[in-house]
């Protein structure tokens, strides 16, 4: 769960410069790269610090309750089950104690001393009303994939795609609104850009791209895709195959729904926001 939950992308200083090959001593230190945004900047915590702190219960208490500021996708964390919130528990505990605390945040006026990835807000659109009910479209509540309920591997898919953090990136709206976007909507892909030195990609319509691909192709897809960043490929590399069929199977179930993502853009080329700004710290 710590890799496939991307926690090391974020909580582990030199996970994403390596594609994942930081010794597991140095994980879940913090790192001080911040993210930056209109709430000012925050810094990824020490979570071996937290851990130490706590017994499972209230560890388990805390992750299914947290929200916490962005970059953080507490969102997914709370919809971990409880198993796999204990098993995380006790695998951060045998990594032991760690003392070096993170970085306090900044207020937004505050320039920050250290690499960020900052994010750049679309203009805000005038008010209008909301659709009947939309109070009450969290992700899996009005019943467009009834059997992710019904089948156990379906099921596993779709607890894949949010604790894999799949849908911050491939589901548009789904950090903004914390979660709270219908399946029907879910890895149709984003408009949102990730800016960096290779210029600007967009995550892709993962419905699009399974519906032409057996399960066969999915998987030897998954296990060797090396996108451009900041897609954390490694991370898919490591998802079981059991997984990797749970999740073909309820993509599928979606439908091929939505437009292809939109076209990469070159480094000198300035994408229209929203997109995020990434510094150099992906590997070549």
């Amino acid at each position: 769960m710590i890799v496939t939950g991307h926690c090391n992308n974020c909580h582990t200083p030199g996970y994403q410069q390596s594609a994942g090959k930081a010794p597991e001593k140095d994980w879940l230190t913090g790192r001080d790269i911040g993210h930056r945004g209109p709430w000012g900047t925050t810094y990824p915590a020490n979570i071996r610090i937290n851990v130490n702190k706590m017994s499972e219960a209230e560890w388990v208490a805390y992750a299914s309750t947290l929200r916490a500021r962005p970059g953080m996708p507490s969102w997914s964390l709370r919809d971990t089950h409880v198993e796999d919130l204990r098993a995380m528990y006790q695998f951060i505990k045998s990594l032991g104690p760690s003392d070096k605390p993170s970085r306090l945040p900044l207020p937004p006026g505050q320039e920050p001393q250290t690499l960020t990835i900052r994010v750049v807000p679309a203009p805000k659109p005038a008010a209008s009303p909301s659709a009947p009910g939309a109070d009450q479209q969290r992700a899996g509540a009005d019943g467009n994939a009834p059997g992710a309920r019904n089948d156990g591997m379906l099921a596993r898919g779709r607890y894949m795609l949010v604790t894999g953090h799949c849908n911050n990136c491939h589901t548009a709206n789904y950090g903004a609104s914390e979660g709270n976007v219908p399946d029907k909507d879910w890895v149709k892909g984003s408009p949102a850009g990730h800016r960096g030195a290779w210029g600007t990609t967009y995550a892709t319509n993962l419905r699009t791209n399974v519906g032409i691909m057996t399960e066969a192709q999915w998987i030897a897809y998954a296990k060797a895709v090396r996108p451009r960043p900041p897609m954390p490929w490694w991370a898919v590399h490591e998802t079981a195959v059991e997984d990797l069929r749970a999740m073909y199977q309820f993509i599928k179930t979606l439908g091929p729904a939505g437009e292809p993502a939109p076209a990469s853009l070159p480094p000198d080329r300035e994408p229209t926001p929203p997109y995020t700004q990434w510094p150099a710290i992906f590997p070549d």
